[in-house]
Parts: structure tokens; sequence; C-alpha cells
């Protein structure tokens, strides 16, 4: 009797597990954050009504690391939408207005995130670092495309963003560069004077191109971590047992209803953790 028990304990946390398993995008939906960051990448300012003069290029630098909620901000069924202000994308450009990035599966572990933000009438801001002058933004953009990858285990977040991951997100990166690829862009008009309204502006447009972006998440959310506290302990299976029958937090495997299978997810991988 006792084997028969076992047998039906193991079967079924089988058959969920079959049922349950998810791509790497599936598990970036589910965990809901991303931790993210622009390190150094070549970009270029340009300048004249066409924007074919050259002006400035270099790389950007390592810009600050970024904790992102993903959210469904279009409606149309996939979280996987996330907002950063121009200040979180260049850390030199001094604006808290935000651009919106619409994410796009591609395939079972890549995401396309695409974004614009125009401004009528010009939104004005400083541009600081090497460049030290004033600038009227007219439109923001970016295109890029990143990879996920599962790791081997959970571990602690590189960008000190979540308590633990188990997915590395990363765009590719070409030799030599390509500026059609991977990029985030500014349109705008530059100032020569001390502030937005006086000195003749000068139409220009700046582009990081072929962005070494790279993002982290996951966790343990998919194992039984309820709470999101990177350890799957008696906390998250009260958070099962309370919500047993709903639709609302416990539902582990993401399938719209907290029942036996999540209950199980939580007991085989009960004392699983993250570094902290």
């Amino acid at each position: 009797m006792r084997k028969a028990i076992l047998f039906g304990i193991v079967s079924a946390f089988a058959l969920t597990s079959v049922a349950t398993a998810q791509t790497p995008v599936q598990k970036l939906i589910q965990t809901g954050k991303m931790s993210f960051r622009l390190n150094d990448s070549p970009y270029y300012i340009r300048v004249g009504l066409q924007c074919n003069i050259s002006a400035f290029s270099g790389g950007l630098g390592n810009q600050n690391p970024v904790c992102v909620q993903l959210q469904d901000l279009n409606n149309d069924g996939v979280a996987l939408d996330f907002q950063l202000t121009i200040g979180q994308m260049v850390n030199t450009i001094q604006s808290n207005e935000l651009v919106t990035f619409i994410g796009t599966p591609v395939g079972t572990n890549q995401v396309r995130w695409q974004g614009q933000r125009v401004f009528n009438p010009p939104h004005c801001t400083f541009i600081a670092g090497g460049v030290q002058q004033w600038f009227k933004v007219t439109r923001v953009y970016g295109d890029f495309t990143m990879q996920i990858t599962e790791l081997s285990s959970c571990q602690s977040d590189p960008l000190s963003c979540l308590c633990g991951v188990d997915l590395a997100l990363a765009a590719q990166v070409v030799d030599p560069p390509d500026e059609n690829l991977n990029f985030i862009g500014f349109d705008g008009l530059l100032m020569q004077a001390g502030n937005c309204d006086t000195g003749g502006p000068v139409p220009t447009c700046a582009r990081a191109y072929t962005i070494r972006a790279v993002g982290y998440s996951g966790g343990l959310r998919s194992s039984g971590d309820a709470n999101g506290d990177c350890t799957i302990d008696d906390a998250d299976l009260l958070i099962v047992l309370f919500n047993f029958g709903s639709s609302g937090q416990g539902d582990i495997n993401a399938d719209g209803v907290v029942d036996d299978a999540d209950l199980l997810i939580v007991l085989f991988n009960f004392g699983a953790s993250c570094s902290s």
C-alpha cells in the first residue's frame, strides 16, 4: 500500500513537471521582473538636416543597472513590456521622461523589445559628460533583441536587483559593430547656448548601436517561491494553501488556478534557496 501511495505521488509530480515545463520566455514572463544594464557600446552623434555630418563618436560606457517590472502595457496578452526613463537609458542625459518598450517573443528563448516616444513640443534636457550641452529631444527610440539562457542553478543576481536568478539575457554582439543592429537613439536639436530658448539649434541625431545589453531574471518562482524571497519554505506553502482554489497568488505553474499541482511543486522543492 505504501509503495502504491508513493508511486502515485511520484507519478503525479512527474506529470505535473511535464505539464508545467516552461520555455525561457515563459519563465521570464512568470517572474515578472528583470535586472537590466546597457554596457559600453559604440555610439555616434551626427548633425545637419539629413543627420549626415559626423560630429562625435566613441564608447557609451557602462550605464547603471536598472530593475524593471515586466507588464502587459499594450494589452496584447504578453507581459514582457517595461519602461525606462531617458536618464536610465543613458546616464549622462538628465531626464526622467519615460519611454515604453514593448516585448515580443521570438521563438522560445528570445525577446525583441521595441520602443519609441515622440515629443511635441520638444523636450528640453541637458547632456552632461563629454557633451555638456542642452538638447531639445524630438524622438527617442530603440529596437533590440536579447537571447535568454537558462543557468544551471539559481544564483545571486550580478546586477543586485533580484534576490536570485536562473535566467541570463544578452543582446547579440557582432564585430565589426553594425549601426542598424540592436540600437537606441535620439533625434532633436542641439542648442549652442546656455539654455533651450536661445542659441542656434543644430539638427542632431545620436545612436548607440550593437548595444551590449545584459539582463537577469527567473529565480525560484517556477519552483515554488510564491512570495519571491528566494527560499521555498513554510511561507510559500501557506500562500498556496490559503489561496487554494483561487486564481491569485500561489498559482506556481501559472495555469490559472491554485491547486494540487502547485502544492506538489512547493513540496518537492521545499528547502531550496538562491544565493543572496
